[in-house]
């Protein structure tokens, strides 16, 4: 069974995710939408010019269903299609990264790769962080985490100055930069990840928040500060060993496994 869908990504397709296995849809070449055009025509006895047809069929943009809508509104009035100007068309994170490792041509389509993914900045840096390794090998590896590096001070500069005029470096590095690492075009398939830094920052957060958490009732039950009980929590691990002092502070579950796990 095939299911396709916008943002496989989105949290209510995580259970499904599990169970997929997950493929990228390709845009559809514009003769392919051309000759399903000229189809839907033929069996629905309907004119239109064939030069309207291309037309569509270019601004389509890899869309078959935007093709055959605006070639119902073609049918209708033909002079249309020419007063619409090219399909704003959103462009996924996957498209995006397709290009940008598979193409070592820069040029402006490269340039402005990012134009059309709706989403942040910071969250296309995690996405190329994540996958420079699937995609490149050996000195050109080494090449594009050094673009990386470059477009991330650009983007500490963006945010401690706020510089905004580098943004245009930090989206030209994170594009182009990436591409020129490699000397020729790549072909075959690359399954691209999800990042997984964020994740490893919220796991860490978490341990943390476990951390603080038996270091408040520790230092109230001890009468000192939180930053002298954070500061010697070492010494305190060792010290809670002791299910008597466990049961004194009152550690819930979370807390007493946290420490079982990190003796």
């Amino acid at each position: 069974m095939l299911i396709t869908a916008n943002d496989i990504w989105d949290k209510k397709f995580s259970k499904l995710r599990q169970k997929s296995d997950l493929i990228q849809l390709k845009d559809i070449d514009y003769k392919i939408i051309l000759g399903i055009l000229k189809e839907i025509c033929r069996k629905e006895k309907c004119s239109v010019k064939n030069d309207v047809l291309m037309s569509i069929s270019i601004k389509a943009r890899g869309d078959l269903r935007a093709g055959i809508n605006d070639l119902q509104m073609a049918v209708k009035n033909e002079e249309l299609v020419f007063e619409t100007g090219d399909r704003n068309k959103e462009t996924s994170i996957f498209s995006a990264l397709e290009y940008i490792f598979k193409n070592a041509k820069i040029d402006i389509e490269m340039i402005g790769i990012f134009d059309s993914v709706n989403m942040p900045i910071d969250e296309i840096f995690l996405w190329i962080e994540e996958n420079i390794p699937v995609g490149y090998k050996g000195k050109e590896l080494e090449k594009a985490f050094d673009a990386l590096s470059r477009a991330d001070v650009f983007r500490g500069r963006i945010y401690r100055h706020q510089h905004w005029r580098f943004m245009v470096y930090e989206y030209f590095l994170l594009g182009s930069g990436i591409a020129s690492s490699k000397k020729y075009n790549r072909t075959g398939w690359i399954s691209y990840r999800k990042p997984t830094r964020i994740l490893k920052i919220w796991l860490q957060n978490q341990r943390e928040m476990k951390k603080k958490s038996i270091c408040q009732k520790y230092a109230k039950y001890c009468h000192i500060s939180l930053k002298q009980a954070m500061k010697e929590f070492m010494l305190i691990k060792i010290l809670l060993k002791n299910l008597e002092i466990r049961k004194n502070l009152k550690l819930n579950e979370d807390e007493k496994e946290y420490l079982d796990k990190n003796f």
